[in-house]
């Protein structure tokens, strides 16, 4: 069952994502990168009603400037309207999952592959120092961590692959992905291993110029999330 989403005046009072902003220009642009910084981490969970008063007030800005950070998290996905409550936190379930997966799998394959053709060796070696981070984090047991350095990795081959525009697109389903799947670390069978031995194939693929491999090594570490993600979902959403 659903936890009953919570509000944003019961949640977030203490958080430092919330304390008043000084009153430069672009205020929306704030408003928006507080929320943005706020759902990332977790601290407004999914489902999370989100008030424009509240935010108006507990960041001390006017309502516009909250209403219009509100909108611009709803273009990028993050957020969603709600029929009686204004806005939320996205909450969606397996089937938004897999429908995300579907669309990344599409980006993120072209990624690696012209990451392949473009990235020099101080970017490979870049992705090693990663994946040693990235080691030595899951070895701490820092979910938060892996998090983290699980999206770096990606960001990395997505700004190798020199393409602007499928960077924006892919940073915007991977936000959304990050938000849904919160809850995807803490699953039974979840191995952070697996990722990083996924991570390693795709980096000696890319070191190797390799684009049909790097594609390849790509496309399975995606289809291991979808796999899991599957798994994982009750047996009422498994089929969705």
């Amino acid at each position: 069952m659903q936890n009953e989403p919570m509000r944003i005046d019961q949640s977030s009072e203490r958080s430092d994502s919330f304390q008043p902003l000084a009153r430069p220009e672009a205020l929306t642009d704030q408003v928006a990168e507080r929320l943005r910084a706020a759902i990332l981490s977790g601290a407004l969970a999914p489902g999370t009603h989100l008030s424009v008063p509240e935010i108006a007030r507990q960041l001390g800005v006017s309502r516009t400037p909250a209403r219009e950070g509100l909108i611009a998290l709803e273009r990028e996905g993050l957020v969603e309207p709600r029929a009686s409550t204004g806005m939320a936190v996205i909450a969606g379930g397996t089937a938004e999952i897999l429908d995300l997966l579907d669309i990344r799998e599409g980006l993120e394959i072209m990624t690696a592959r012209r990451a392949a053709e473009r990235m020099d060796a101080g970017g490979v070696e870049r992705l090693r120092v990663l994946l040693a981070r990235h080691d030595a984090m899951l070895a701490s047991g820092d979910l938060a961590g892996h998090v983290e350095l699980d999206a770096a990795f990606h960001g990395a081959i997505r700004d190798a692959a020199g393409n602007a525009r499928l960077a924006r697109m892919l940073v915007q389903i991977d936000q959304q992905l990050r938000v849904l799947n919160s809850r995807l670390s803490r699953a039974k069978g979840w191995s952070g291993r697996a990722v990083l031995r996924d991570h390693k194939a795709i980096i000696e693929a890319i070191a190797a110029r390799d684009p049909d491999r790097a594609e390849e090594q790509m496309r399975a570490h995606i289809l291991r999330t979808r796999t899991f993600q599957q798994a994982a979902a009750p047996p009422d959403v498994r089929s969705a």
